[in-house]
Parts: C-alpha cells; sequence; structure tokens
C-alpha cells in the first residue's frame, strides 16, 4: 500500500453466524468458527492499516479448474467414479461463479472503490442444489448427490446455515446485476465441455480406428509438405496479394480430425475455439458465428433486445464513421436505427474522435466504431464520450485482432466488439466471425440472438441442461413450454461448423507470429516509402497505439493520380484495394437510407478519391516487400 498498489482482500459470508441471511456489507459480523473468525480478524487488520482497501466478500466459488479444490472439481471427482456425495441441504449460499469474482473485482478496483463489498452471484440455494446443477451441467448423475443435514456429516467446525450475501450495493456501483445459476453453469459448461470434450475423446472407437485416424492424418501432413509447401517469388509473374490464407499442416489436420469425427455443427472444436478466445480477451463471453458481417448483426441485434432494460429501438442514433465497411452499417440500417455519420482523419483513417461530441443528441444511443485497417481508434476519447452520455460502445474489430491501445486489446473497450475470421483476415476459419462479449448481461443475449433467438442454452444434441426443460414460466407462455422452443430474442442460426472451427484452433496457435509478421512487413514498408512523401501521406497510428495491420494505406498527395499509380502496381501483379466503400453514403445501396450526416465529410470524399492500400499479410516476405518498394519507386521516378 506504501508502494500506491492497491489492497484487495477476498473474505467470506463466514464472518456471519448464518441465523438470518442473507447479509448486507454493514450488518454485525458473528462468526462461529475459527475460520469466520480469522477472516474477520483480517478485515479488520487491513483496514486499520490500508482504510483504502478494497474488501471482496463472497461465498460457494465455483468453475472448472483443475488445478483448484473447488466445490465443482469435488463433483466432477466423486461423481465421475460412481461415488455417492452427501451434501448439505441447510447450507444457503449464493453460487459464485470465479470468473464473475475476478471481473467485479477488477471493474471494483478500476473504479478506486474501498471498503467492503459482496461479491456473488445472484441466486440463494442450498448447497445440495448445488451440486445437483453442478452434476446436470457436467452430465453426471444427480441421484448420487444425496442431501443431508449438517448435523449428519460428523463436521469438527460448526457451519453457518442460513447465510448467502445480498448485492445491492455491488449492483448500484456497477450497473449490472450479477449473474445466476443459470448463466454462469452456461459458462462453466462451456468451459467443461471444452477441456472434457477434446478431438481425441468425442467418440469411443476401436484401437483399430484409433490407429487408422492416426495414419490418415500422418497421411495428411504428407500432402501439406507436398502440396502446399513454400513457392518462390517470381517477379512480376508470382502475385503479390494484399491478404491471404497462411496455414500449415496443423489446420489440415484438425481439419482432416474433424470430418472423420464427421461432427457437423458446432461442437468439441467450437467449445475449444470459443474457450481460448475468451481467455485470449479475457472476456465475459464469446461467440463463434459463420461470419464477419453476422457478428455485427448478432451484435446490433443484441442491443436491440427487449430483454435489456434500455435496449436500442427503431430511430434511435447511431454515430458511426462515412468511411466503413458495407456490413459494418448494413445492420444498423436493418435494425431501423438512424446513422449518424462522422468525417475519418486521414492518416489513421479512423472516426476523427473531436467530432463524436458535437454529433451527440438526446437520440443518440450508440456509438459504433471500425479500427480501420487493423489501426485502433482513440479510445479514451471514445469511451469517455459513451460513458458520459451512457451510450453503448461498439467495436468493430474485424481488422484488428492483436491490436492495442494503451496496452489494452483492441475489442474490449466496448460493450461488444466483432472480428472476421475470413481468409483475408488475421487468422482464418475459411469463413466465420465472432462477438466479444465484455458486459456480463449481454452474454446470454448474443448467444440466443445466434441460436435462432431461442432461450435455451443447451448445446447440440442436448435437451435438458438447466433441469427445467418443462419447468419454466416465460412472458405470456403456457407453464411448461418446451424450453428449446421459447424464443425469447429475434435470432437467426448464425452458427459456423465444427470443422470451421477446428481450422481456427490451430490457426490461434500462429496468431502471435502472424500479427509480428504484420508489424514487420508494415514497418519495411514504411521505411522505405519515408522518402517519398512528397507525393504520398502514409499511415498514422497514435501515439498509445500498438496497431496489429490489415493493410498498408497511402493517400495520394494533392495533384497526384490514385489511378496511375495503383495501376502501376496491378501492372506488376500487385494487388491494391481501396478502402472498402470510401463514403458509403455515396454507394447506390446506401444512397437513400435514413441518415444523418454531421459537419462536412470532406476527409472520407479524399479517401474515397485518393486513399488505397496494399497488404502486409504474413504470406509476404521481404522479397515481396522489396519487389513493392521498387515498382514504387520506379513509378516516382517516372511520375
Amino acid at each position: 500500500a506504501s508502494a500506491g498498489t492497491r489492497v484487495v482482500y477476498y473474505s467470506s459470508d463466514y464472518v456471519f453466524d448464518g441465523t438470518s441471511g442473507p447479509y448486507k456489507e454493514d450488518d454485525e459480523p458473528s462468526p462461529i468458527n475459527a475460520y469466520g473468525r480469522s477472516k474477520l480478524d483480517a478485515e479488520t487488520v487491513i483496514q486499520s492499516i490500508c482504510p483504502d482497501a478494497l474488501i471482496i466478500r463472497t461465498t460457494a466459488v465455483f468453475a472448472w479448474d483443475r488445478t483448484s479444490p473447488n466445490f465443482a472439481m469435488q463433483v466432477w471427482d466423486r461423481l465421475q467414479s460412481g461415488e455417492p456425495m452427501k451434501v448439505p441441504d441447510d447450507q444457503i449460499g449464493n453460487p459464485t461463479l470465479a470468473s464473475y469474482l475476478a471481473e467485479a473485482s477488477v471493474r471494483l478496483a478500476q473504479q478506486s472503490e474501498t471498503g467492503i463489498f459482496n461479491v456473488v452471484g445472484k441466486d440463494l440455494m442450498p448447497r445440495s442444489d448445488l451440486g445437483r446443477a453442478l452434476a446436470r451441467a457436467m452430465a453426471l448423475d444427480t441421484a448420487l448427490i444425496e442431501p443431508v443435514h449438517t448435523s449428519e456429516l460428523g463436521q469438527l467446525a460448526p457451519r453457518p446455515l442460513n447465510a448467502g450475501l445480498t448485492t445491492d450495493k455491488l449492483e448500484a456501483v456497477l450497473g449490472t446485476e450479477p449473474p445466476g445459476l443459470s448463466d454462469s453453469l452456461k459458462q462453466f459448461r462451456r468451459n467443461w465441455r471444452a477441456a472434457t470434450h477434446t478431438p481425441q475423446t468425442v467418440a469411443s472407437v476401436s484401437p483399430e480406428a484409433s490407429k487408422l485416424k492416426a495414419e490418415i492424418l500422418d497421411k495428411v501432413s504428407e500432402y501439406y509438405r507436398l502440396v502446399h509447401g513454400p513457392e518462390e517469388f517470381v517477379p512480376f509473374e508470382s502475385r503479390v496479394q494484399y491478404a491471404g490464407r497462411v496455414f500449415g499442416e496443423e489446420e489440415m489436420r484438425n481439419l482432416t480430425d474433424s470430418s472423420l469425427d464427421f461432427w457437423l455443427t458446432l461442437g468439441p472444436y467450437g467449445d475449444l475455439f470459443e474457450s481460448r478466445m475468451r481467455r485470449y480477451f479475457r472476456s465475459a463471453s464469446f461467440s463463434l458465428v459463420n461470419s464477419g458481417s453476422s457478428a455485427n448483426l448478432t451484435a446490433v441485434l443484441a442491443l436491440m433486445s427487449p430483454q435489456l432494460e434500455r435496449p436500442l429501438v427503431a430511430g434511435d442514433e447511431v454515430i458511426t464513421p462515412a468511411v466503413t465497411f458495407p456490413t459494418t452499417l448494413a445492420p444498423l440500417v436493418h435494425g431501423g436505427l438512424i446513422p449518424v455519420f462522422v468525417d475519418c482523419e486521414i492518416g489513421t483513417y479512423n472516426i476523427d474522435p473531436n467530432q463524436i461530441e458535437a454529433a451527440v443528441t438526446d437520440k443518440t444511443r450508440a456509438i459504433v466504431v471500425p479500427h480501420t485497417l487493423g489501426n485502433p481508434c482513440d479510445m479514451d476519447v471514445i469511451t469517455d464520450i459513451a460513458k458520459r452520455h451512457d451510450l453503448y460502445l461498439m467495436e468493430d474489430s474485424c481488422d484488428a485482432l492483436g491490436g492495442r491501445f494503451n496496452d489494452q486489446l483492441v475489442g474490449t473497450f466496448g460493450d461488444l466488439a466483432t472480428l472476421s475470421f475470413y481468409p483475408a483476415h488475421h487468422i482464418t476459419l475459411g469463413e466465420g466471425g465472432g462477438v466479444i462479449v465484455n458486459d456480463p448481461k449481454l452474454a446470454r443475449i448474443v448467444t440466443s440472438v445466434r441460436d435462432w433467438g431461442r432461450d435455451c442454452w443447451c448445446a447440440s444434441g442436448e435437451s435438458n441442461t438447466c433441469g427445467q426443460r418443462f419447468g419454466w414460466q416465460l412472458g405470456d407462455m403456457p407453464r411448461g413450454y418446451d424450453h428449446k422452443y421459447t424464443y425469447s430474442n429475434l435470432g437467426y442460426n448464425f452458427k459456423p461448423t465444427d470443422m470451421q472451427a477446428a481450422v481456427g484452433v490451430a490457426q490461434m496457435d500462429r496468431l502471435d507470429d502472424f500479427v509480428s509478421r504484420r508489424k514487420s512487413n508494415f514497418s519495411r514498408l514504411y521505411e522505405g516509402l519515408q522518402e517519398y512523401q512528397d507525393r504520398i501521406i502514409l499511415p498514422v497510428a497514435d501515439d498509445r497505439a500498438d496497431p496489429s495491420w490489415f493493410g498498408f494505406p497511402i493517400t495520394v498527395q494533392e495533384g497526384q493520380s490514385r489511378n496511375e499509380l495503383v495501376q502501376t502496381l496491378e501492372k506488376a501483379n500487385i494487388e491494391t484495394r481501396n478502402v472498402f466503400a470510401g463514403n458509403i453514403t455515396l454507394q447506390p445501396g446506401y444512397a437513400d437510407i435514413e441518415k444523418r450526416v454531421h459537419g462536412e465529410l470532406v476527409n472520407t470524399d479524399r479517401v474515397m478519391r485518393d486513399t488505397f492500400f496494399v497488404g502486409v499479410y504474413p504470406g509476404l516476405g521481404e522479397p515481396q516487400i522489396d519487389f513493392m518498394l521498387e515498382r514504387f519507386a520506379e513509378f516516382f521516378r517516372s511520375h
């Protein structure tokens, strides 16, 4: 504390005697065992030494974590071996998912909160009910959970019974309620599936079949080396692509492995890929979809869900740049939302952050910002505006996987963010996309929108994970209506296949290297083009940004011809691309949409007229980059 470090101490509901729970933060403690007394003593000492310490009381924490002896792991170990497990039915607490506890702790610390906070799940229940729920989530026999009174367990230390904690204070500070057990189990189950349903354990097959599969996969590796090995670059003949797939034998092995198991919809590889993406972004959730365009539509529909307290509705305004990709904008139009177009900056090609504030009106409800060509927007300004005006913030990070702003990954600033896994992007699944969910209350909604809009969260091939398939009462529906056919949102089937996810799992192993090679190619181009800044404008990144470049954008100076330069490059077999739609308000499909334009789109029009980009993707090496630089030099010598 003396060094300026925040002190966060984790305590427990065991500081209370369990006679009149659930307990508020300011209720009088009265521990009944040594553990509770030690927790209370520690609270007292810490507060006396560090008055600004954050003390978090929690209870019944669970997670899928084989390194931890938490209650969920005890249930797994006992029931998987067929052993019955006696669990008290008179000890009441709040089941708390460990990842939520961590997330809420970070938010409290970031907000410089001090004093005592209860951080627990929303639901109160007996420990035996939690045991049965965990057993169902892990496909174990719930009959092996034997509810008993605490007095029958022969525990040496007394336990508080009617305990648990309230969360009113937490909700007031964070502005959202904690997840209930149903939502917590959904994430828990996905982690369980990702850990236990690995491709090698999906199906029980004979030793002969396993041996045959291994031989097939080895043949796939051999085929890869024969057919997809490195190719020699031949100037003017070899195509210098702006983007493309980069893969190895691991992707082909995974793809073949999945196809041999013939798991067609999302399954084990899907669980594994989503789990890895959640860990990468440290996000509340991640939903894999079938394209970046579907990701954008899923995210917008989630923000319009009637399950939100303040959903977006038709007629609401959404601020977004006029330089954009069509499917960043199309979901807003289809939802009846009114795009408010703001100009971009030349150099960064991102939304001009200095114009956003003035574009806000009493009709503004959201900001949607793409990180253009992998260059992070000014998220300090944008998040500040979103917070002060209580606006939803959505990041289109389809071109920016791996980029950072202030050392924080893009895609983690907004309520939601989207990714694309089309072959041109940072990693590929062939086709595919994803929604990064940073606001926990949106996690279940996003999955619902992706999965037909249904309320049920059972995985494919499962029917009663919650144990209440015919026990729900929702809205005006008949009580007990099949939960698998109850729809709480407007949704679609946006799921990809497990075979695509299999490719993605292998691609994730390459992500850091891919990002590094993109940066290296970008730097080599930048250094080689600096001497021509009287002819072209080179890309600019904010000092706080660490871009994960998708391409190398170039704007020709006034009086220069983009078309002549582009044609010279294309004749040399060097691919070029415009910056997507340019000024999208001029595109035929968008010319007549309902919209508002804030200010003049001077830079946007210039981008449409004078800007293009070339590739920096990891399939390019020094020979291709040097060849591009030679063609630029040749052009500038002759023009």
